[in-house]
């Protein structure tokens, strides 16, 4: 009887024995204290979407742990430093080009690049380049020579720090053609003028990212300019910068510039012009707008002048649509070196080198679509101390005299970029002027209104470009010039048109063929210099 009592017993607890080692783990054991029973207490209802947690096939004894409360994670985005992304993919990158060729009237042509070394270390760079023309059959004189040579050279230290030379010389030839040809002749030596020029520069700047974010950078360049009149200019100027990035887009830069430029004139009436900037500025950049607040504060000759340096910008519609505006202030040297590269026939006696004051109000719209870049803007600008260029009927070579006037300048400007298709690129730029000038009768020399537009096509074959076609058409205005001492008139407008084009025969040996002003029009963009009507040029690269 009493084993039947115990079979009875042991059948009663099976289930529960059984129930207990289906989910024991493996060579361990475990006890049943008592039955489960779960109670929550009385709390804020969350509401909670469980989820299945994952078959744990592990052999090692686990902890289980449920927290008490719900916790709230916050995931920051990246944060990015706004990068310009170009317009279209970069071409092959080579080590060296070289470009050679002659043209019509009498025009010599060639240009050689070459740059070597390791990347992580150092690179190592010449250029050099001489482009030159002789019209001298049809007009006496009237003839051009530039060559220039340079070396420069980057090196990257371990250190994150890298550092920029360069040296370069120039020899820039003119001749004064202007001369009444029916009363006087001139020999090539009588009328020769050249620009030797000398020049180096060397930049020192982080090549990393630094640890407290600050990208910085100091710079100093050089060069002695001197003509066949004995007149000499040197120039020393040192620029160092500065910019602290905070939350990776807004940036704090401070620059600082110092320009010595000294003329020493053949008369031997040394002339000196010092001016030192420092320009602060704060940009923030919101996710639809932009804003910098700086300043301009610029010393000259003792006189400390604060200038404005504000712009705002805010888009409407994402890229494709936005409004900028700004005010601006700053000093512009009218060095020798500056001015004959605007205008090489300049008497240098004629004046004394001083600094434009420019201080511009402007504002306008720009966007980006996937086909078209443009941008418009109109503005208004006082600028003291304007150099203009009036033609001396005194001197037998009709050069020009340097004027200074203060003149009040409103700019309507506007560029487009067009791309219908992958090969063909059109572009546009128009600029018009309406210049109120204090003293003078007109804004002397310079030209009011300015059209460029242009055409480009890429002959594409199984991905590599094996062709391009070019066209272009300038027109400008006439400038006005003087008639008397209280009348003015414009000379003739400039209609340029251009076409050329290259073709590569392998994928690094082409010809190149430009052919300008098909139209053969003499204009004179400075009065009684008329320029060489049609030209070519063609060769090899």
């Amino acid at each position: 009887m009493r084993n039947i009592k115990n079979a009875l017993f042991a059948l009663l607890l099976l289930p529960t024995y059984t129930w207990a080692q289906s989910d024991k783990v493996p060579d361990q054991s475990q006890d049943v204290v008592k039955n489960f029973d779960a109670r929550l207490i009385d709390a804020e209802k969350v509401n909670v979407n469980p989820v299945m947690p994952g078959v744990d096939t592990t052999t090692k004894a686990q902890t289980y742990s449920v927290p008490n409360k719900v916790l709230n994670i916050e995931y920051q985005p990246p944060k990015m430093r706004p990068q310009q992304l170009p317009l279209q993919k970069l071409p092959p990158q080579y080590n060296g080009y070289a470009k050679a060729g002659y043209g019509f009237p009498n025009s010599p042509y060639g240009e050689l690049i070459y740059r070597f070394g390791d990347p992580a270390h150092y690179l190592v760079g010449i250029k050099a380049k001489h482009h030159s023309a002789n019209a001298d059959k049809s007009l006496a004189n009237q003839r051009f020579s530039l060559t220039n040579v340079e070396g420069n050279g980057t090196f990257y230290a371990q250190v994150g720090v890298a550092v920029d030379a360069k040296l370069g010389f120039e020899n820039n030839q003119r001749q004064f053609y202007g001369y009444n040809h029916d009363k006087y002749t001139f020999t090539r030596t009588d009328t020769k003028q050249y620009f030797n020029t000398l020049s180096a520069a060397a930049k020192v700047y982080n090549s990393q990212k630094t640890v407290a974010d600050v990208n910085y950078s100091l710079g100093l360049n050089f060069y002695n300019m001197q003509d066949n009149y004995a007149n000499k200019e040197t120039d020393f100027n040192i620029r160092g910068e500065a910019t602290k990035w905070f939350a990776e887009k807004h940036p704090l830069t401070v620059i600082l510039r110092t320009e010595f430029t000294t003329l020493s004139p053949k008369s031997d009436n040394t002339q000196n012009l010092n001016n030192i900037h420092l320009q602060p500025s704060f940009t923030f950049k919101g996710d639809a707008f932009s804003v910098k607040l700086g300043a301009n504060l610029v010393s000259y000759k003792d006189v400390f002048t604060p200038l404005p340096d504000v712009e705002a910008s805010l888009n409407i519609a994402g890229q494709q649509f936005a409004v900028f505006g700004g005010w601006k202030g700053d000093f512009t040297k009218n060095s020798y070196r500056n001015l004959t590269s605007y205008n090489p026939f300049i008497r240098p006696d004629s004046f004394k080198i001083e600094n434009t004051q420019k201080l511009e109000y402007y504002g306008g719209i720009k966007g980006s679509f996937s086909f078209l870049d443009y941008s418009a803007q109109a503005g208004w600008s006082d600028n003291k101390n304007l150099a203009l260029f009036k033609s001396d009927t005194v001197d037998l070579y009709r050069r020009f005299a340097v004027i200074y006037d203060t003149v009040g300048i409103f700019n309507i400007r506007a560029a487009a970029t067009i791309h219908p298709s992958k090969a063909l690129e059109l572009t546009g730029t128009v600029s018009q002027n309406v210049y109120s000038p204090k003293k003078q009768l007109a804004a002397w020399g310079l030209p009011s209104l300015d059209v460029n537009v242009s055409a480009k096509y890429n002959i594409m074959s199984k991905g590599e470009q094996n062709a391009v076609v070019k066209a272009s058409l300038y027109v400008q205005n006439g400038v006005p010039y003087a008639k008397s001492k209280t009348e003015f008139a414009r000379l003739d407008p400039l209609f340029d048109i251009n076409i050329g084009g290259e073709l590569w025969f392998t994928k690094n040996i082409g010809a190149f063929l430009d052919i300008n002003n098909l139209l053969n029009l003499k204009r004179e963009r400075w009065q009684n210099h008329p320029s060489f009507g049609l030209n070519v040029l063609g060769g090899i690269s």
